[in-house]
């Protein structure tokens, strides 16, 4: 659990990631946050995992993020403890790891907040709708769907940052009608692999900017599970 060098931690902000995943794990015998229950698993898998993000350079200084398909609380979390001037808000649909997160935040003074909401209906508030520098998402459907989630939320030349599996590329050429066509600019997309101790999986970090001068269409995202059930 000491592999935190390369995202340039203190000491401070490294016991406080495994203070974090400490409650997670402890929360989670009661109420079922994630699947995962071993301590090295979760720290490896959410933790670890998480940070990686940190390598696109995008996450330093103050900006705006939001999380959307938090879950659990990655990657808002570990992105708030890492690096303490984000405005990170994490969105999800359960009440119960909404509360959960919003009771952590505190617990820990993190500059983070949840909302309970399908991303679906927030993203048509004039208050939420390309307000953020940046907008994440993690192990959240498809790539088109995910698109169509995250981007509303995204302000003209912000960035979505996906972490995607192996095939993230493939995915990105598969998809590139869909991203463009929700502001997205495919052309500039930027991909970097990873890998998790004591994996053999090729994980991906994949940037999508905004376009300088287009919105998302006003259309989009369409109503509840229709990009899940009809994706772009």
């Amino acid at each position: 659990m000491n592999d935190l060098e390369k995202f340039q931690l203190d000491d401070t902000r490294a016991q406080q990631l495994r203070d974090l995943i400490d409650e997670v794990l402890r929360v989670n015998r009661q109420f079922n946050l994630t699947a995962i229950r071993d301590l090295d698993e979760a720290w490896t898998k959410h933790i670890h995992d998480s940070l990686q993000g940190l390598q696109t350079g995008l996450f330093e200084g103050e900006k705006t993020v939001i999380d959307v398909g938090a879950g659990a609380g990655f990657p808002g979390l570990a992105l708030a403890v890492a690096r303490p001037e984000l405005q990170i808000t994490l969105l999800d649909s359960t009440r119960k790891k909404c509360d959960f997160i919003g009771a952590t935040a505190e617990k820990f003074n993190l500059n983070a907040k949840a909302l309970n909401e399908r991303a679906e209906i927030a993203g048509h508030d004039k208050a939420l709708r390309e307000s953020f520098d940046i907008a994440t998402a993690r192990a959240v459907g498809s790539l088109p769907e995910v698109c169509e989630l995250a981007l509303p939320f995204v302000k003209r030349k912000g960035h979505l940052v996906l972490w995607r599996g192996r095939n993230a590329r493939e995915e990105l050429q598969q998809s590139r009608r869909a991203i463009e066509k929700l502001g997205g600019d495919a052309s500039t997309h930027i991909v970097l692999p990873y890998t998790l101790p004591g994996h053999e999986i090729t994980y991906h970090i994949v940037v999508i900017p905004k376009h300088k001068f287009m919105s998302t269409p006003r259309e989009f995202p369409r109503r509840v599970g229709l990009p899940k059930q009809k994706p772009l």
